[in-house]
């Protein structure tokens, strides 16, 4: 009789050790889950804060600054030359200057169009090129490049109506890039064209972006548009 009580005792203590055990690694097993379930939180939540540290909005312009074929001449202006401006930082194109209040009021990245086919510093035979370029179609090649377009939302646009068109660097831009689900705002400086058919030719370039009007700005009112500009956007 004792040894079989003996025997229930240790039959009954083994079950207890057994289930403490089983309670035990149980509770490790879950708390290893709980700490992996949290580092991984913390892992996502740390990559979505770079995610929106990241400019969601990127400024693209061209100008002739940066697409010509040398220096401009001394004393440039908005009388000699519409399409720039002397600013304390030195010479400007409008469209980079636009850009400059622009990328300011939003945080954006600015981006200059930077093309292969050069043009003259002369502004009445850059008008002239435009126009054979215009009539030759011709898309010329972009020294320049948006290595992470993916990240942005918005994709403001500045440049000149040259003869109620975009500059053929502007449309190769938009050869380069799918802006599909994208936000385009548009923004011209002119003669007084203002924005021609420059929105529905985007609109055709980019049939899967929303495309709107910001801003069109004569040329020679382009360094006292600054407030105009900020409120704008």
């Amino acid at each position: 009789m004792r040894k079989i009580l003996s025997i229930l005792m240790i039959a009954m203590l083994s079950l207890s050790i057994l289930t403490a055990c089983g309670s035990n690694g149980e509770e490790t097993a879950a708390e290893e889950q709980n700490s992996a379930e949290v580092t991984e939180q913390e892992d996502t939540e740390e990559a979505e804060s770079s995610d929106s540290s990241a400019a969601e909005t990127l400024v693209v312009y061209f100008t002739r600054i940066g697409n010509t074929d040398g220096g401009f001449p001394e004393g440039v202006d908005a009388t000699t030359s519409a399409s720039l401006q002397q600013t304390d930082g030195g010479l400007k194109g409008n469209a980079q200057l636009i850009s400059e209040w622009i990328s300011d009021e939003t945080g954006g990245d600015m981006f200059a169009i930077e093309s292969e086919e050069i043009y003259p510093a002369d502004y009445n035979a850059t008008v002239d090129k435009a126009s054979k370029d215009q009539a030759a179609d011709l898309r010329p090649a972009l020294k320049s490049h948006v290595d992470n377009m993916d990240q942005y939302k918005t994709v403001v646009i500045v440049f000149p109506n040259w003869w109620g068109d975009l500059p053929m660097p502007v449309y190769s831009f938009f050869d380069e890039y799918d802006l599909s689900g994208k936000e385009i705002i548009v923004y011209v400086t002119h003669e007084g064209s203002r924005y021609s058919g420059t929105i529905d030719t985007i609109s055709e370039l980019e049939p899967e972006a929303d495309v709107k009007e910001g801003l069109s700005i004569r040329g020679g009112e382009v360094a006292d548009s600054e407030t105009e500009v900020r409120d704008s956007i």
